[in-house]
Order: structure tokens, then sequence, then C-alpha cells
């Protein structure tokens, strides 16, 4: 059954109570005894309703233009393009622009963290653990024919 205007606008302005009430720092039982909800629930499962509403309206908002904002994106392009293509380098540099524009709206600019080793930060690290091992540095008992250590010579007792 659909809430006849009145209705709806009661619920909303209980809703918009409600939710400051909360902020305020009220508790559920308070809310629901102030605003007349049945029960400390119902003014629980009011709220978390009115706020998931309202963050998906925001969210469909935000997409909403983003996407009138992509379109006079193509617009803006389309009119440069032709004369980008042609080498004019005003028309280059705004087609960049709006390319960039349109990548950091899509988040295609995001950081991307590349990590390169070379063989000698790999030997350098090599022997960095094999001297943390050689004295203990890492708290592990070293003895004779462990990693890091050189086996005694073989041959005559001298």
């Amino acid at each position: 059954m659909v809430a006849s205007k009145a209705q709806q606008a009661f619920t909303a302005e209980r809703r918009a109570k409600a939710i400051r009430m909360k902020i305020d720092g009220s508790t559920y039982t308070e809310i629901a005894e102030e605003l007349g909800y049945s029960g400390r629930n119902s003014a629980c499962v009011d709220i978390r309703r009115a706020l998931e509403r309202h963050v998906i309206e925001e969210g469909l908002a935000v997409e909403a233009w983003r996407e009138l904002e992509l379109a006079r994106l193509d617009v803006l392009q389309k009119a440069i393009w032709p004369e980008a293509m042609k080498g004019n380098p005003r028309a280059i540099e705004t087609a960049l622009k709006i390319l960039d524009r349109r990548a950091k709206m899509l988040g295609l600019d995001s950081a991307v963290k590349l990590e390169v080793l070379t063989i000698d930060a790999l030997d350098a690290q090599i022997q960095r653990l094999e001297a943390e091992l050689g004295t203990g540095a890492l708290g592990i008992p070293t003895a004779a024919g462990e990693v890091g250590e050189t086996p005694p010579a073989e041959g005559p007792a001298g």
C-alpha cells in the first residue's frame, strides 16, 4: 500500500530527527521513546534504511554527474580532434588536456608502483642477509656448516 503524501512527509521528518539525534549521541532507545517508534530496534532499522537510501541516492547523483561531464568532454574532443590530427599545436594541447581530464575522471591515472631490482641490488641484499646470519644478528645461532658459515678446510691435521 502506498503511503499518502502526508504520511511520507511525516516519515521523512521523523527519520531526519532520528538521524540528528543519533549524531548528537542519543541511544536508539531514547530515539524510539522521543519519536514514537515501537522500540529501539525499529528506530535502529529506520535510521539504517534512511542512511542507506541517502548513500545510494548520493552515489547515483555522482554517477549521473560523471556521465554528464564525460559526455561534455566527448563533445569538446570531437570538435577539436580534426585540427589536432592536422598537427595544429594548440589543438593538440587542448586535446591532450581533454584526454587528461577524462583519464582523471575515470581513475586511469591511479598510481602504479613499480619496483625495479638490479642484479647489484640483489647481490647487495644477499650479502647483507649473509652477514646478518653469520654474526647472529637475526638471533639464529650459527654453527659450522650452517648457511653463512664456511666449512672447515679438510686435510691433514697439523
